[in-house]
This record gives structure tokens, C-alpha cells and sequence, in this order.
């Protein structure tokens, strides 16, 4: 088994050094260690499952602005397509119209 601890975790575990001895040498200190390393495992993993979770409701959150942004878009661009088409069938009249006018 391999256990990682930082600096500042190394420089605790150096002054208390001799209770930690003493804890290993019984029963009872050993379960209480582990008890405490267990709990300090699981409190980081509830952390960074929260920060995960925050972090994924961000995301939904900012998929649900673009989702209903490219929806409004979609939407002007339909309007802007017709209201193009209106005046492009409006121009090609006008055209004929003069063509017309001319050849007579």
C-alpha cells in the first residue's frame, strides 16, 4: 500500500512522530488511524464530487443559454430568409416589368 502526503503533511508527521509510533503499536491507535484516513479520503472525494457536480450543472446550464440562443437564431434567420425572398420575388417582378417595357 502506497500513501501520498504533501510537504506540510510530512513536516506534521515528522513532529508527531513518536504518538504516531505509539498508535501503531496498539490496536486501538491503528483503528483509530485508519479511521481518520478513511475519513479524510472520503471527505476529499465528497469535495471533489461536489466541485464535479457544480461544474457539470455550469456546463448544462450554459448548454441550455446556447440551445435556446441558436433557437432564436434560427428563428431571425427564417424571418430575415422570408422577408429576403419576398423582396428578391418583389425585384424579379419590377425586372420583368421593365423588360416588359422595353420590348414594346
Amino acid at each position: 500500500m502506497e500513501i501520498e502526503v504533501s510537504s506540510e503533511e510530512l513536516a506534521e508527521i515528522r513532529r508527531n512522530r513518536r504518538e504516531i509510533v505509539m498508535r501503531f503499536k496498539d490496536l486501538e491507535g491503528l483503528e483509530k488511524t485508519l479511521k481518520a484516513l478513511k475519513l479524510q479520503f472520503l471527505l476529499e472525494q465528497r469535495a471533489r464530487l461536489e466541485k464535479r457536480l457544480n461544474e457539470m450543472r455550469r456546463n448544462y446550464c450554459e448548454l441550455l443559454e446556447f440551445e435556446d440562443k441558436a433557437k432564436r437564431d434560427k428563428e431571425f434567420l427564417m424571418v430575415f430568409r422570408k422577408e429576403l425572398s419576398e423582396e428578391n420575388k418583389s425585384l424579379r417582378k419590377e425586372l420583368e416589368e421593365k423588360r416588359d417595357e422595353n420590348n414594346r
